[in-house]
């Protein structure tokens, strides 16, 4: 007789329930598109949170493909880890499951919402999500289900953590549906997604996601935080949400919350163009353009918040509990486009139907076409009863036309996702720092003349160390493989998932170790001597930057290799563009770092350099709040200190 725990539902188990032997579960978060996500702790090490996803289904392949994306090709350091996996309750025939970072922070739309952010922070969250996704992309990595839900912020100032890439694409992956379009989210899916899909629904053509279709719906993430509404209603009715989408201009960010200055309102219309080609064509032309409209703002533009406050936040005083803050959100304006109300949806969905009567779709072909075909329809034999059906066609428009004219709509107000679409921490997936902006340390070339390499919080356009690179072709399409070759190859991804899952769900519970920090070491041989000829002996200082994004002010790090680059402060005693290579080292209470290597002119030098803080004239940089034995979160500017010997560090 099997146990009770395996008559269980994935989807509803019971606080203090051990999956895999090693995790309990505490609470459950939500369901996702193919299983259930719940906050667990390692039962060898309770106290710290984990966010376990456990799959519907034992054979689940958005299990294995998701996790895939989140060990192999979408690592960085804004996308959740995974820090183990497996199977259970069975080890071969059980539900697959996996372990990620836990983001105690909000959704990005619950963000905008609660902490009323200020202009300036909300551009910088935006900035961030541009280059991750430039960073992604770059990788061959497609999100393909974007919303505010999957956009986790780790710290009030807002620092962006993807999540659920259960949709996700790359090159070469095994396809998820048999229909036209990808699992998504409607009111998220791109214009020409929806054309495609109004064209093609019964035909076996598949639409093949691009770079622009995760933009587009990163227009409308932002849309909502800069206006407390979606630009067409997730509550309107399929066909009437997919009419507006495909058709509809959207009313500008700065006509619905007056307070998002028009340029910024412009960038974000460029995002939510109807013709992808028209849009930012990658994550990096977006950071720019953001970058420039926040240039271009007023000081005091950029400090005001983007919402009137209901109710301030109020501190804790005695005898009075803090008070949660409340925000204003503003009205949907009734002078221009409006929701249609329920008498009007029901006209334009008849008018739907009407069109899809008049405009069959293309019945299929006798040749096969290839899955990612995107075939144009053939022309249409016209009806025997034609003049009949353009005076319905007629009689339609004009009914719409009244519709639309008509100022006894009910709730002209765009209607908000339900608040329990997600947790009220956001979500589901998540990591325990907070910092206000993270990064890793890429390790430099070994030898000779290299480009940039240090990786900022979030990746810049010129650097992809943070995703593991392919060669996509354009479009980031793949080669059409035939039916076998794919299978086979679905085969040999499955079996090394379960490979790299084998021993990994328990063993890989991360340890809480502390970090051990190197002895006293020599100096590289001739790194005196190359320092005092390039005119900084011992005790001189450097001042460097850890990351290319200038609104970076903090940093997450990882034990490892590291280059920094001087900033324009110490430009008199290096050469622009100078890269200085080094090690990190993460202790309890410091960061500490050597450097013994620089190139300057494409020429290497030995070096001989520690982290050193001026202010507290102590060697490595404090940790701020957050991160843990492995991350450690630190400010993304750092001085280092000419030595004449690696003393080892003291705490």
């Amino acid at each position: 007789m099997s146990p009770p725990i395996l008559q269980m539902n994935p989807e509803s188990l019971p606080p203090g329930t051990v999956v895999g032997g090693c995790w309990r579960l505490l609470e459950r978060l939500g369901a996702g598109g193919y299983g259930a996500v719940y906050k667990v702790e390692a039962v060898q090490d309770p106290g710290r949170p984990f966010a376990l996803k456990l799959a519907r289904h034992p054979f689940e392949p958005r299990s294995t493909r998701e996790l895939t994306l989140l060990m192999d090709k979408a690592v960085h350091p804004h996308v959740v880890a995974v820090h183990a996996c497996g199977r259970w309750p069975d080890v071969v025939t059980g539900h697959f499951f996996f372990v990620m970072d836990w983001v105690p922070g909000p959704a990005l739309h619950h963000w905008a919402d609660r902490h009323n952010p200020t202009l300036q922070q909300l551009v910088d969250a935006a900035s961030r999500l541009a280059l991750i996704l430039d960073a992604l992309h770059a990788g061959g990595v497609l999100h393909r289900d974007l919303k505010p839900e999957h956009i986790l912020m780790r710290a009030e100032q807002g620092d962006p953590v993807l999540i659920d890439l259960g949709s996700g694409d790359y090159v070469g992956a095994p396809t998820l549906t048999t229909g036209p379009l990808p699992p998504g989210t409607l009111h998220l899916r791109s214009p020409e997604a929806i054309r495609f899909h109004q064209r093609h629904r019964r035909l076996d053509v598949r639409y093949t996601c691009a770079a622009t279709d995760d933009l587009y719906a990163l227009g409308v993430c932002l849309y909502r935080a800069l206006t407390g509404h979606y630009p067409f209603s997730p509550e309107w009715p399929p066909d009437v949400l997919c009419a507006a989408i495909a058709s509809q201009q959207p009313l500008a960010p700065s006509v619905v919350n007056p307070r998002v200055p028009p340029a910024l309102g412009a960038v974000i219309l460029r995002l939510l163009e109807k013709a992808p080609e028209l849009r930012f064509q990658t994550g990096a032309q977006l950071h720019g353009a953001l970058a420039e409209v926040l240039s271009e703002t007023p000081g005091e533009a950029r400090a005001a918040n983007l919402f009137e406050w209901h109710e301030p936040p109020q501190p804790a005083t005695e005898g009075v509990p803090a008070r949660p803050p409340r925000v204003r959100r503003p009205e949907w304006p009734t002078h221009a486009y409006r929701p249609p109300s329920v008498a009007r949806a029901k006209v334009l969905r008849l008018w739907a139907r009407l069109l899809g009567v008049l405009n069959p779709p293309p019945k299929p072909t006798s040749q096969a076409l290839p899955s990612n075909a995107r075939v144009e329809n053939p022309t249409r034999r016209i009806h025997a009863h034609g003049r009949l059906w353009s005076l319905l066609a007629t009689l339609g428009l004009a009914l719409v036309a009244l519709a639309a004219q008509s100022t006894n709509a009910v709730n002209d107000t765009t209607m908000e996702v339900a608040s329990n679409a997600t947790t009220a921490v956001g979500q589901k997936l998540a990591s325990p720092a907070e910092p206000s902006h993270t990064a890793t340390a890429a390790s430099p070339p070994p030898v000779g003349p290299t480009s940039a390499v240090a990786t900022p919080s979030v990746a810049s356009p010129q650097e992809a160390a943070a995703v593991k690179k392919t060669d996509p072709a354009p479009g980031l399409q793949a080669p059409e493989k035939t039916p076998r070759a794919r299978i086979a190859n679905s085969l040999i991804r499955t079996a090394a998932t379960a490979a790299a899952c084998a021993g990994f769900a328990c063993a890989s519970t991360p340890p809480r170790l502390e970090q051990a920090l190197p002895p006293a070491d020599d100096c590289p041989p001739g790194a005196v001597e190359a320092m005092k000829k390039l005119g900084f002996g011992p005790g001189r200082t450097i001042k460097t930057r850890l990351t290319d994004d200038a609104l970076a002010s903090l940093i997450t790090v990882r034990e490892g290799r590291v280059v920094a680059r001087p900033t324009f402060d110490s430009r008199g005693v290096v050469a622009r563009g100078t890269e200085i290579y080094g090690q990190f080292y993460i202790g309890k209470q410091r960061v500490h770092g050597r450097f013994t290597q620089m190139r300057m002119k494409d020429v290497q030098y030995p070096m001989c350099l520690e982290i050193y803080e001026i202010n507290d004239r102590q060697r490595g940089t404090p940790r701020q709040p957050g991160g843990d034995a492995q991350n450690a979160i630190i400010v993304s500017r750092i001085e280092l200190m000419a030595v004449d010997y690696f003393d080892r560090f003291e705490e």
